[in-house]
């Protein structure tokens, strides 16, 4: 064989051996548990694909539970996502480089409730991890929140960290800067609300309709000038403790194990 076809030769093998990783590396995090029907858009398409648990995610792809189901995502930099029952959520961008230390990370939640731990610190000047809603961007360093949508609002509830909400309209620039233990709201085309604090029997609550979902989102109604929680007018549902353990920081709630395996294995 002349030196020139083992060349070729040489090229298409690299080619063919390429593709497979090329494909992985698109790989940005792993459906570690998943409880009842969840399926996959992948990049945002149709037929939606049943997800199982060690199924990759992908940028592009959105992500919807049914009823009575739930799925935790774990991602390349060990942030865990956790999506209640009939919600849906978009994976818009995520880059994340381990050498660098560089992020890049949004997420887009469309409907019903989530909770998202971001572990990992970076040393970064303006948040590298956001949540996009109807209604407000959540601009994250490292923290644990719950997001809840209803029609043309959203509720941010932070146990533990610093969040930046705005509203997801440019032409309103004003932040709140979100402290552990508060909520706010962000209606359609509104600044965000004032911080209030919210107590331990509503982020017991809280827990609690990640395993059922939100019943009646869309009349679900703030509360006015009382002091009332926001969580007090949904009803509490009749339901057994988590099947799913939520992934939070250790120094924030040990009965919540980190769980799942890393989405690099």
């Amino acid at each position: 064989m002349q030196p020139r076809h083992f060349l070729a030769l040489g090229l298409l093998l690299t080619v063919l051996l390429a593709v497979p990783l090329a494909a992985q590396a698109a790989v940005v995090g792993r459906f570690v548990k998943v409880e009842g029907y969840v399926d996959l858009l992948k990049q945002g398409k149709l037929p939606a694909v049943p997800v199982k648990a060690q199924d990759g995610v992908e940028p592009g792809d959105v992500i919807r539970t049914k009823s009575k189901a739930k799925v935790q995502v774990q991602f390349v930099d060990d942030t865990f996502l956790t999506i209640a029952p009939e919600s849906r959520v978009a994976i818009a961008d995520y880059v994340f480089d381990p050498v660098s230390r560089e992020r890049r990370a949004v997420l887009k939640v469309f409907r019903g409730l989530t909770h998202t731990v971001v572990k990992r610190l970076l040393d970064v000047q303006e948040p590298d991890f956001t949540m996009h809603t109807l209604t407000a961007i959540i601009r994250v360093q490292g923290t644990q929140w719950y997001t809840l949508l209803k029609p043309n609002a959203t509720y941010a509830f932070l146990p533990q960290g610093l969040l930046g909400i705005s509203s997801i309209n440019p032409n309103i620039p004003a932040r709140l800067i979100l402290k552990s233990g508060e909520f706010t709201r962000v209606l359609l085309d509104q600044p965000p609300g004032p911080a209030r604090p919210f107590t331990p029997a509503d982020l017991d609550l809280l827990k609690k309709l990640m395993d059922s979902g939100v019943p009646d989102v869309a009349r679900f109604e703030p509360p006015g000038e009382a002091q009332a929680s926001p969580l007090s007018k949904i009803p509490r549902p009749d339901i057994p403790e988590r099947s799913i353990p939520l992934a939070v920081p250790p120094t924030y709630s040990p009965e919540y194990p980190s769980g799942g395996t890393h989405p690099s294995k």
